[in-house]
């Protein structure tokens, strides 16, 4: 059984859908549908059954998605130590990172790549961390750069390795001329009645500010405005009719907007980088990891609201 079709078999059993499959893995539905039902001759066995529209793993299809995962882990560990073996990395590495580090860090981190590992291929993609860590599990990326809210935290996974990378304040953020602008750090009730704007429903930045609105200030925010894009919530800021919550990172590239501390406690979030265990000894993902750091700390060097993770 080839290991190209077992790949998609153990992305069915992850990703629950064969259109969700083509999607993370760049097949088209007829294509991976087709390779499914190859290996099912080759298995000689009925690994799927249909369910109205879509199609669901047999007892016989779920214990060969066993074996598929140890088999695509231990290729893909194969891979890793023979590669370390060579000279510089090579090949192609896929990433997915969240908006404000990569305003922050990418120039840096692809510069430093162009001198350290100039024969690796490295494609960036722009996910959130839930679905860009779904697609690490399914092998359809191969680094995450992500983040976590305090104190609303990211799910571990035993196959995953994580390494933190920095944390950065995260801020209220206001227009200038609000009138809670020109005092020192605030305490969360006396925005009760202010209109919020904030990222959509099931985001990190949705669930934090919903917990320290409640948690501390005891009130639920009355959210507005919804973008998961954190330049669309500071133009909402600066516009003078919405309040956030907003990241160092990204408030220091927004000077028509102004920031305060809370005066409850200091609000943080990670930033950080997870690839599969198996992977994590790899070349191209540890010259990746070794560009990032390198990046942010450089980033870091001159500010009190980051602090670069060791």
């Amino acid at each position: 059984m080839e290991l190209r079709r077992l790949r998609l078999l153990d992305g069915l059993a992850r990703l629950g859908t064969v259109a969700a499959v083509a999607d993370a893995l760049s097949y088209s539905p007829s294509s991976v549908s087709a390779q499914l039902a190859q290996l099912e001759r080759e298995a000689g066995a009925k690994l799927l059954r249909r369910v109205g529209r879509n199609v669901e793993l047999t007892p016989a299809g779920r214990r060969l998605a066993v074996y598929a995962a140890d088999a695509l882990a231990a290729d893909e560990a194969v891979r890793a130590e023979l590669a370390s073996i060579g000279d510089a990395p090579r090949g192609r590495l896929r990433m997915t990172i969240v908006q404000t580090p990569a305003l922050a860090l990418l120039p840096a981190t692809l510069d430093r790549l162009a001198t350290t590992a100039p024969d690796l291929q490295v494609e960036v993609h722009q996910r959130e961390t839930a679905p860009a860590l779904a697609e690490l599990r399914s092998r359809a990326v191969d680094l995450v750069v992500g983040i976590e809210y305090d104190p609303v935290p990211v799910g571990r996974q035993r196959d995953i390795h994580r390494r933190d990378l920095m944390r950065e304040d995260v801020l209220l953020a206001v227009h200038p001329e609000h009138p809670l602008a020109t005092r020192g750090p605030l305490p969360l009730a006396a925005c009760e009645h202010m209109a919020w704007a904030t990222g959509h429903r099931g985001t990190g930045l949705d669930a934090v500010l919903r917990n320290v609105c409640n948690r501390l200030g005891g009130f639920e925010p009355g959210i507005r405005h919804r973008s998961d894009d954190g330049l669309v919530l500071g133009a909402l800021v600066a516009s003078g009719r919405a309040v956030a919550l907003l990241p160092a990172l990204l408030t220091a590239a927004l000077p028509q907007i102004t920031t305060q501390s809370l005066m409850e406690e200091r609000l943080q979030r990670t930033v950080f980088t997870a690839t599969r265990a198996t992977a994590a000894d790899a070349p191209a993902v540890i010259a990746v990891g070794s560009a990032l750091r390198q990046a942010a700390a450089a980033m870091a060097a001159n500010r009190h609201d980051v602090d670069v993770t060791p």
